[in-house]
């Protein structure tokens, strides 16, 4: 089943189910190898900036926010962001 597969993508894909999009609004497939309540990990083509603020679509999951703690040889870490202004 392809819709609960988030490890069949690759980075690049057109149709995966992940992706990461920037503040300046450009979006970018990923490869999701790590979800936990903290943060994730993921494959990326595109390099990313410690403390760059990341938006993270999971499809039929909904949108992350999240701070890049890492980014090395196109593996990026990230941790959830958990303050919520209403």
């Amino acid at each position: 089943m392809r819709d609960g597969d988030l490890t069949a993508e690759r980075p690049g894909d057109k149709d995966a189910h992940v992706h990461v999009a920037r503040r300046d609004g450009s979006e970018m497939p990923v490869k999701l190898r790590l979800l936990t309540y903290e943060g994730c990990e993921f494959e990326s083509r595109d390099r990313f900036a410690p403390a760059e603020r990341i938006n993270i679509h999971i499809y039929r999951m909904g949108l992350i926010r999240a701070r890049v703690t890492s980014c090395r040889k196109g593996v990026v870490q990230a941790e959830f962001i958990k303050d919520c202004p209403v």
